[in-house]
């Protein structure tokens, strides 16, 4: 459409009957566009088409941080279901202990009693997570137009590196960004529509009289070339006024323009900080509080085997052990959403082409 603007304008025929006396003319010619106004409005035509493919790509990232989310939320749970499964694993091997103990008399009745509470309360934390699992995959298969109990299947999730060079052609890549420059580009057509809208336009072509008295149509003789200028006589203001409407469009184009650079510089640095932030909250679980924390739980439930730590440590530890899990788990899941957030930040979320300019 763009394209079609700019090009010449199409051949033109005129008839003009006449009545009575006068004569009826027959004019084949072309318009020419020496003013540039056909190329002003290609100009904005192109700026329009970016503006909406800005929004599209707007879009784009919208849908993509929503799907990444679900997803990251759904390993959350499926890693939750699993912490909470080792959990009832602890806690039977705990029942089993206790009982070992009180068959040869070196425990009384009463810890079974509180180790099998503890086990009924980590199988109800495994139902619960269950629950959770099965919404966050219904989430997830309702962005992909699945039946809510289809299975999704799982991906390795790969971190996210680099953060600088992500960071650098952010600024191009981002929909704000892309919009402004479509807008400011339209806005500069306009500006040069309105200069132009002065200017003359030409009109050439063969004519001829159809119908006279005197004169045979089509004939030599009463063929000739008609040649037409026209512009404006006057400008009342109408013409200042819209140039310095479209002016005055473009600086405030230009001005968002700006205002757009800011707000993005920003939200990379807030993502970026945050992601760094929880990146080292997640390894900090990852190689040094869980570890250390599941060591804890096997050296007590050895020792309670052996008769050298009390039940109610055991207990302790487990519920400690259970709590870090938990943690860890919520730990890696803000993890995952930060990169989803630094990706639709910098405009580099998986699947997103890089904009056509």
């Amino acid at each position: 459409m763009a394209k079609s603007l700019g090009s010449p304008k199409n051949p033109e025929i005129e008839l003009s009957p006449g009545v009575g006396f006068t004569n009826s003319n027959f004019v084949l010619g072309q318009s020419f566009d020496f003013s540039g106004t056909r190329a002003a409005r290609a100009q904005r035509a192109r700026g329009e088409i970016q503006v909406v493919r800005a929004g599209l790509r707007r879009a784009q990232i919208e849908v993509g941080e929503e799907f990444l989310s679900s997803y990251a939320n759904y390993l959350a749970a499926r890693r939750n279901e699993a912490n909470a499964a080792s959990g009832v694993e602890v806690a039977r091997a705990t029942v089993s202990g206790i009982r070992k103990r009180i068959e040869i008399g070196e425990a009384p009745a009463v810890q079974l009693t509180r180790a099998e509470v503890e086990l009924n309360r980590a199988e109800q934390a495994l139902i619960l997570t269950q629950s959770d699992v099965a919404t966050s995959r219904a989430a997830v298969n309702s962005m992909l137009g699945r039946s809510s109990i289809s299975d999704v299947p799982l991906a390795a999730w790969s971190p996210v590196s680099d953060l600088n060079a992500l960071s650098q052609n952010a600024f191009g890549r981002r929909p704000e960004t892309l919009e402004a420059l479509a807008l400011i580009e339209v806005a500069k057509a306009r500006e040069l529509e309105a200069k132009r809208s002065g200017l003359p336009s030409v009109f050439a072509g063969l004519a001829t009289d159809t119908w006279s008295l005197d004169r045979k149509p089509f004939q030599r003789d009463n063929v000739g070339l008609q040649i037409r200028l026209t512009m404006p006589l006057f400008d009342r203001g109408e013409n200042r006024f819209n140039l310095r409407s479209a002016e005055a469009n473009r600086k405030g184009r230009e001005a968002e323009l700006k205002s757009a650079e800011r707000r993005i510089n920003l939200d990379i640095e807030t993502a970026t900080t945050h992601l760094n932030t929880v990146r080292e909250v997640a390894k900090s679980y990852e190689t040094g509080i869980l570890p250390k924390a599941e060591q804890m739980v096997k050296a007590m439930q050895s020792g309670l085997e052996s008769g050298l730590t009390s039940f109610l440590e055991v207990l302790e530890a487990q519920k400690t052990l259970s709590q870090l899990r938990r943690e860890a788990s919520d730990a890696m899941r803000n993890l995952h959403i930060a990169e989803v957030r630094f990706l639709s930040a910098t405009a580099h979320l998986p699947g997103l082409e890089s904009p056509k300019l």
